[in-house]
């Protein structure tokens, strides 16, 4: 793309406009940008301006809906936030209407759409009831704490790791591929592996390759790329993605924000258990 020379005025579609003017006035909002900015996005086509993402407050809703309103040159909001709050009813009464689950104490706790789960259960199976339940909703980010199991000692919180679609993974201090696609366990929607695509000469030809990198050897993951640990191994010595292993899931399933259809994958016979 042309960069526009010292002293000219960048011209904007009117889109990005719209889109400038609608992020400019979401961060002049303390509430909105200290509390919920980083986890919603926005999308605007002809003037119809597309809210996805999670929000802890439910007075943030309104208030991200009548700034984008408000704004010159919008002609429509498609608002697909989720609240905390909503999410929360929505959990709860899957358990509620499962029979089996439905026997137990277990309180829901959510923030930014990641779901913990409070309370005890008898056994591994009934925590993996419970845990998929939580997952068969689809607007849920994730679910990162489970019910304990009578008896047993308490699990921790899981780490949550989201990469972004296209950022670069970094290892011994270099670029080592581009994140294409990731991998996500159905039974609680987080992402186990990271689908990164790597150029390597060999032969004096340039070969592509897509390497699973799973989260364990990831350090930092932010905007900026994917950090991998110190001791992780370089990406050409991870296994190689194997689509037939990893499919894609059905169209009827929603991946959790901010994935979207085309970018996350499934281990191999999810798709026939879930659909």
């Amino acid at each position: 793309m042309a960069t526009p020379k010292e002293g000219t005025k960048q011209m904007h579609s009117p889109d990005e406009s719209i889109l400038g003017d609608i992020w400019r006035a979401l961060w002049d909002e303390e509430t909105i940008r200290t509390i919920d900015i980083h986890d919603i996005s926005v999308g605007v086509e002809k003037g119809q301006v597309c809210l996805s993402g999670h929000l802890s407050k439910d007075t943030n809703q309104q208030q991200i809906v009548e700034i984008v309103r408000s704004t010159p040159g919008v002609i429509a909001v498609h608002n697909h936030l989720v609240t905390d709050h909503d999410l929360i009813i929505r959990v709860a009464q899957a358990l509620g209407d499962n029979e089996r689950t439905r026997l137990f104490i277990l309180p829901v706790y959510s923030y930014h759409g990641w779901i913990e789960l409070g309370g005890s259960v008898p056994n591994r199976d009934l925590q993996r009831l419970v845990e998929s339940t939580a997952a068969s909703i689809p607007a849920v980010r994730g679910v990162t704490m489970l019910p304990n199991i009578a008896g047993e000692q308490n699990d921790s919180v899981r780490n949550v790791i989201q990469p972004h679609i296209g950022v670069r993974v970094f290892g011994e201090g270099e670029s080592q591929g581009t994140v294409y696609q990731v991998v996500i366990a159905p039974q609680n929607r987080l992402v186990t592996h990271a689908i990164v695509r790597a150029t390597h000469i060999i032969d004096s030809h340039l070969e592509t390759c897509d390497y699973l990198v799973p989260v364990e050897a990831m350090n930092v993951v932010d905007e900026g790329g994917i950090f991998l640990n110190d001791n992780a191994p370089a990406i050409n010595q991870l296994p190689i993605f194997n689509p037939a292993q990893y499919p894609f899931p059905p169209l009827t399933w929603q991946p959790p924000y901010p994935y979207a259809v085309g970018n996350v994958r499934w281990p191999a016979g999810w798709s026939r258990s879930l659909a």
